[in-house]
């Protein structure tokens, strides 16, 4: 192969546990800052207050809820259990889709965990975009 320089192309496995370190060792405290804030929130929020303010159907709640689902960072394997609670409790079916596709799809420590590695202009590009994706998907459900 032209241009290919075996000595070059190791691999260095001290120099990359040491960047995955030091990456770790500034990222770590924020990762669990957004995961301690995520915590609060998610079990300080009663759900009764939540289904009674998102159980109307009114076509507004499903984009509050999908921003409001940004910060609470549900694991993907409580989505279903928490899903069901909320819909049993009275919060309609649109704004619960919306908040759990945009809860799992940009979370708090992941969007902590990105601004680390990634311009902030792309960061928020992402955040706006799962927050528009899940809105739709949440008025899909909506009209469904």
């Amino acid at each position: 192969m032209s241009g290919y320089n075996e000595k070059n192309q190791k691999f260095n496995f001290k120099l990359a546990f040491k960047e995955t370190w030091d990456l770790m060792k500034s990222v770590y405290p924020y990762l669990l800052l957004g995961a301690a804030i995520g915590a609060i929130i998610h079990g300080t929020v009663p759900t009764e207050w939540i289904s009674s303010a998102f159980g109307k159907d009114a076509w507004w709640l499903i984009p509050l809820a999908a921003i409001i689902g940004v910060p609470l960072y549900i694991r993907l394997s409580s989505m279903i259990p928490i899903s069901q609670i909320l819909i049993a409790k009275g919060m309609a079916l649109g704004p619960v889709m919306a908040m759990m596709i945009s809860s799992a799809g940009a979370s708090l420590p992941e969007v902590i965990l990105l601004k680390s590695i990634f311009k902030k202009e792309l960061v928020i590009t992402f955040v706006l975009s799962v927050i528009v994706m899940s809105t739709i998907s949440g008025f899909v459900f909506y009209l469904v």
